[in-house]
């Protein structure tokens, strides 16, 4: 997602051929035609869509981040705090890109600067260890205001197990996140459980065409031992899965998602537990989480200004609990 001085050039470059080409055509055109050369601004209008992309993504990478919007990477995402400040930059930079490039709408809620970040992060950090790439065909992300059903209802009295999808049908190419499942899977690093991270894992397996659990387009020389550590897994007897969570089992596009919140968020209990796992994670997403995550020591969650306070008051930090403990009250955490 992002442009360096060679992706610049190679698309300047493109975009001159291109648009030359059809500058030569209408040229050629106008020698039996002359009214052809009315066209030939069609060239300029080449040169401008095959640009406008990579102009728009350098402008967007030039601009600081809002601050608002650095204070929840600082306090919610322990992914960017164990990275170096090279990696930090990098990170920061795909998640302007992101943002400005993938529509958050918030349905019966409202999308606020904890929200969007956090959406942004959880598309981020599972492709942070690749060079260049595109989540081809994502539209747009819902969030909605908390777990709904296949129907996508909300409501109360119906029955809601669902927190985060993959839209299919005429929903193709859009994601559904419950908003605070989404907060609650960056406030508590540890527990394996990041709805985001998921989600956006599903994506990943999804590059090469299809939502399989093998993700070919970065699985490379671990496609082999993967496809069979998976197939002995979900054979496992249910009473021996004290490990991994029950909704791996499902089938080999879950094992391949919840395996992936385990390597974000609990690496080293996963590298400890089933090395070879970690191996073959490590080798596909081109990431050595253990080696940096567990560096960070932990530490009391920074509560943002305008997060929602951890009263559970609904009303944002700074208009609730801020106001207490500046007169010396602790909250708790």
């Amino acid at each position: 997602m992002l442009i360096n001085e060679e992706k610049n050039r190679s698309n300047q470059r493109h975009a001159v051929i291109c648009s030359g080409v059809v500058a030569v055509v209408i040229i050629l055109l106008a020698l039996k035609w002359p009214l052809a050369l009315l066209a030939l601004p069609l060239a300029w209008c080449v040169y401008h869509l095959l640009r406008r992309r990579t102009l728009r993504r350098i402008k967007v990478v030039a601009e600081p981040l809002p601050e608002d919007w650095l204070e929840v990477l600082q306090s919610h995402v322990v992914f960017y705090q164990a990275l170096d400040e090279a990696g930090r930059e990098r990170f920061r930079n795909l998640v302007k890109v992101f943002i400005d490039e993938v529509p958050v709408t918030g349905i019966r809620t409202d999308v606020d600067d904890v929200t969007h970040v956090l959406v942004a992060a959880s598309a981020v950090i599972p492709i942070f260890g690749f060079e260049d790439w595109e989540y081809s065909g994502l539209g747009e992300i819902l969030i909605y205001p908390g777990a709904f059903n296949e129907e996508y209802q909300t409501d109360q009295g119906v029955s809601r197990n669902t927190l985060g999808m993959i839209g299919v049908n005429h929903l193709s190419g859009v994601m559904i996140l419950s908003k605070p499942d989404l907060v609650s899977g960056f406030q508590n690093h540890n527990d394996k459980r990041n709805v985001g991270i998921h989600e956006f894992a599903h994506l990943v397996d999804k590059a090469d065409g299809s939502v399989d659990g093998l993700p070919n387009r970065v699985a490379g020389d671990a496609a082999a031992p993967w496809i069979g550590w998976v197939a002995e897994e979900l054979k496992r007897d249910p009473r021996a899965r004290e490990e991994i969570d029950d909704y791996a089992y499902t089938n080999e596009a879950e094992y391949f998602a919840v395996l992936s919140e385990y390597f974000f968020e609990a690496p080293e209990l996963l590298q400890q537990r089933h090395p070879e796992v970690y191996s073959m994670m490590r080798k596909m997403y081109h990431q050595d989480t253990r080696s940096f995550l567990s560096a960070v020591k932990p530490r009391a969650r920074r509560v943002g200004r305008n997060s929602p306070c951890p009263c559970g008051s609904s009303k944002k930090y700074k208009k609730c609990c801020s106001r207490r403990t500046k007169r010396g009250m602790r909250l708790s955490t």
